[in-house]
């Protein structure tokens, strides 16, 4: 081999020795970014999980406030409070239960839930709110109002009770006033927002949020309706009113066929003093 030959082969062998460093360069650069990039997408994700979990922990804990929606802020509505457990305890037919809050979330109740074929009652003295309380278990919205809610805004309410839903129930509440003039009050179980105004849109964001929860919250901190889904009670109102659960029925019409639980009434249905039929 001539000298030349052998200094071409020289230069030859350095080129490829420094195209194959080049490439392996170029793999370590190429597979190290790709590894980079990896970690740093696991990070955002167990940082994400990590957040997400605090932030459903917190959502789930007692005390925590979800802030008002749009038509609830619009109607003077405070966030939706996250309660704690009252009880669930069934109680008498005539056992009348004191509640400590104004109205209840929770609480001990009577065995037999109103029933859902009613979506507003009037003002009664006495009602028997326990078995709402009832109703809040099976998943139910309740639209309570005390005594100082204007009658505009009782007849909005109502008016409202028609449209929202087979899950809602608007009832009076006669064991004094709410407080902080907020004279209408949305509850599900365990969950309370209070209202200066009754608006419609409000009751219905409240209901869609809130009704018929997944049974599998009946088991955080702040816990939702263990009993989501179940229908209403009797249509029995005697022993509705405080005290007359061993006095007999007043004569009245018998309700249609079709008037069971699980039913939607008719627009405009409503409840009044000694009537077992909608008005």
């Amino acid at each position: 081999m001539g000298k030349k030959s052998a200094e071409r082969n020289a230069r030859l062998d350095a080129l490829r020795r420094e195209q194959r460093r080049q490439e392996r360069r170029r793999s370590l650069l190429i597979y190290g970014s790709s590894g980079i990039v990896a970690l740093v997408l696991l990070a955002g994700i167990i940082i994400y999980a990590v957040s997400e979990n605090r932030s459903q922990n917190a959502s789930h804990s007692i005390g925590h406030v979800t802030s008002a929606g749009k038509a609830a802020a619009a109607a003077g509505c405070t966030g939706v409070v996250n309660d704690s457990s009252r009880g669930n305890t069934h109680v008498a037919a005539n056992q009348t239960v004191n509640y400590d809050v104004a109205p209840p979330s929770s609480g001990n109740h009577d065995a037999d839930p109103l029933p859902d074929a009613y979506h507003f009652y009037e003002r009664i003295p006495n009602l028997r709110i326990e078995r709402a309380v009832h109703s809040l278990e099976h998943g139910f919205i309740i639209g309570w109002y005390d005594p100082k809610l204007p009658d505009d805004q009782v007849a909005a309410l109502r008016t409202a009770s028609d449209t929202a839903g087979d899950r809602f129930i608007a009832i009076p509440w006669e064991r004094g006033d709410f407080p902080d003039d907020k004279h209408f009050v949305l509850t599900a179980w365990d969950r309370t927002q209070r209202c200066a105004t009754v608006s419609e849109a409000a009751i219905k964001e409240f209901v869609a949020t809130y009704a018929n929860p997944d049974p599998a919250g009946a088991a955080w901190d702040s816990p939702t309706a263990p009993e989501s889904g179940a229908s209403g009670g009797t249509l029995n109102l005697s022993p509705t009113i405080a005290g007359s659960a061993t006095e007999p029925a007043p004569a009245t019409e018998p309700a249609p066929a079709s008037a069971s639980a699980g039913t939607t009434p008719e627009p405009g249905t409503s409840v009044i003093p000694g009537s077992t039929a909608p008005r």
